[in-house]
C-alpha cells in the first residue's frame, strides 16, 4: 500500500481531558461481516482454483480432465498445506504439550511457542472437536471478532469512515491469508484490538486482563502493558501505585509461561533461547540491513529461501512510516509500539516473515486507513493489496516456502 502524504497527521489527536468515546456495535458488525466474507472468500476461491488448475498440470500427456473444485483430493491438501509449518509446532503442544527435556539448542523444540492459542485449541478438541477442524473454525472466529473490535477502536480514535477502511486493510492485507491458519495471527490481534479499544477508553482493568492475555499468546504482547502505562501516565488517569500494578499484572500471562518452561526445561527464558535453531540471534545494526542492501544490488532476485524480498521490504518500509506518522500525529505510544513490533523481529538479522509480524500490528492499520482518505488512493491501493492476496494465497497452496513464514 501507498500513503497519501498529504495527510495532516495531527487531525487525529484525541483530547485526553474529555470523555472517552463510544463506539458503535451495530456499524462494527456490519463492516466486519463484509470484510471477512470478502476477504475470506478470495483466499479459499484462489486456493481452490489453484489446486484444481495444479492437479489437471499433473494429468497432461494424458486424457484431458475435468477441472473441479473442492475434490476430496484438494481438500486432503489444502488440510496438509494449512497445518505445515507453525502450525505443525502448535499441533504438538495440542496433542503432546510442551518438550520435557533439559534444555537444549541441538535441535528445534516448540518452547518457542507460547501457550494460550494451543490451549483454546485444546478447548476445542475436549469438545469432541475433530482437532484440524477445531484449528481451522477457531482461527476463523477469533479473525472474524477481531475485526470488530479494530473497527470499534479506531472508531473511537477517529470515526467509523476511517474504521471501516481499517478492517478492509487488515482483511485484504497480502498476508491476511494467515488468519484462516491455525496460527496465532487471529488470536493476538483480536487480543491487541481489545486491549487498545480498552485502553482508548481508559477501562484500565479491561485492558489488564487483555494484556494478560496477550502476552500468552506471543512476545510483543508484553509490549502492550507498557502501552497502558504510557497511555495511563500520559493522561494521568492513573496514579502511579495501580499504574506499576496494572503494568505488572498485564505480564503475568509470560510469567506463567516462564514458570511452566523452567518446570518443564529448566530455562524459563527457553521460548527465547530456542530461537538461535531458526537462525534468528541478535545482530548489528549493519547486519540489520544488510537485507536491504542485497535487496538493491540485486533487484530481479525475488525471493531467498524463505525470504520474499520485495514484499518483506516493503512491510518494513510501510511499518516504520506509519510508525513515523503516528508519533508526528501526537499518538506517541502507539507509534513506539509499533515500532517495536517492527524492530524486533528486524534485529534478528532477516526480514524472513516480517509481511506477516507488520499484519499484526493493529496500530499500522490506524494509520494506513487514515492516509487513505482520498477516493483514488483506496481505490487503488484496495485493489493492489486484494490482488497480492490472491496471488499470495496461490503460492501458498502450491507449497512456496516463502509465503509459509
Amino acid at each position: 500500500m501507498t500513503s497519501d502524504v498529504t495527510q495532516r497527521p495531527a487531525d487525529i489527536s484525541l483530547d485526553t481531558s474529555a470523555p472517552a468515546r463510544s463506539s458503535n456495535w451495530r456499524r462494527a458488525l456490519s463492516a466486519a461481516v463484509f470484510a471477512f466474507v470478502l476477504s475470506r472468500t478470495l483466499i479459499l476461491l484462489s486456493a481452490a482454483i489453484t489446486i484444481a488448475i495444479a492437479q489437471q498440470w499433473k494429468g497432461m500427456g494424458s486424457d484431458p480432465q475435468d477441472i473441479r473444485l473442492f475434490t476430496p483430493e484438494a481438500v486432503a491438501h489444502l488440510h496438509t498445506i494449512a497445518f505445515a509449518n507453525d502450525a505443525g509446532w502448535y499441533s504438538t503442544i495440542v496433542s503432546q504439550g510442551y518438550e520435557t527435556r533439559p534444555f537444549d539448542t541441538s535441535a528445534q523444540a516448540n518452547w518457542a511457542f507460547f501457550p494460550l492459542h494451543p490451549l483454546l485449541w485444546s478447548s476445542l478438541t475436549w469438545l469432541g472437536f475433530d482437532m484440524r477442524n477445531a484449528g481451522l473454525v477457531l482461527v476463523n472466529l477469533l479473525f472474524f471478532i477481531a475485526l470488530i473490535q479494530v473497527h470499534r477502536w479506531v472508531q473511537v480514535m477517529r470515526d467509523e469512515a476511517t474504521a471501516t477502511r481499517a478492517v478492509l486493510c487488515l482483511a485484504l492485507f497480502p498476508t491476511s491469508y494467515f488468519f484462516s491458519l491455525p496460527w496465532s495471527e487471529s488470536l493476538f490481534v483480536l487480543l491487541s484490538a481489545s486491549s487498545l479499544l480498552a485502553i482508548a477508553q481508559r477501562r484500565w482493568g479491561n485492558s489488564t486482563v487483555f494484556n494478560a492475555l496477550a502476552s500468552a499468546t506471543r512476545p510483543t504482547g508484553v509490549f502492550l502493558s507498557a502501552l497502558m502505562w504510557w497511555e495511563a501516565r500520559e493522561g494521568r488517569h492513573l496514579p502511579p501505585p495501580k499504574i506499576w500494578l496494572f503494568a505488572v499484572l498485564g505480564l503475568s500471562g509470560l510469567f506463567a509461561f516462564m514458570a511452566l518452561l523452567w518446570h518443564k526445561t529448566g530455562n524459563p527464558f527457553a521460548f527465547s533461547d530456542i530461537q538461535t535453531t531458526w537462525g534468528r540471534e541478535s545482530v548489528t545494526l549493519r547486519r540489520m540491513l544488510d537485507p536491504l542492501y542485497r535487496s538493491l544490488r540485486q533487484p530481479l532476485q525475488l525471493t531467498e529461501n524463505w525470504n520474499v524480498h520485495w514484499l518483506n521490504n516493503a512491510a518494513l518500509l510501510l511499518g516504520l512510516a506509519g510508525s513515523a506518522w503516528l508519533w508526528r500525529a501526537r499518538q506517541r505510544g502507539l507509534a513506539l509500539y509499533a515500532l517495536i513490533c517492527i524492530l524486533l523481529p528486524w534485529s534478528t538479522g532477516t526480514l524472513m516473515s516480517m509481511a506477516r509480524y507488520v499484519v499484526s500490528c493493529v496500530p499500522l492499520f490506524f494509520a494506513f486507513a487514515c492516509w487513505l482518505e482520498r477516493p483514488r488512493w483506496w481505490t487503488a491501493c484496495i485493489v493492489i493489496s486484494a490482488s497480492l492476496l490472491v496471488g499470495m494465497t496461490a503460492c501458498f497452496t502450491l507449497g512456496t516456502n516463502f509465503v509459509g513464514a
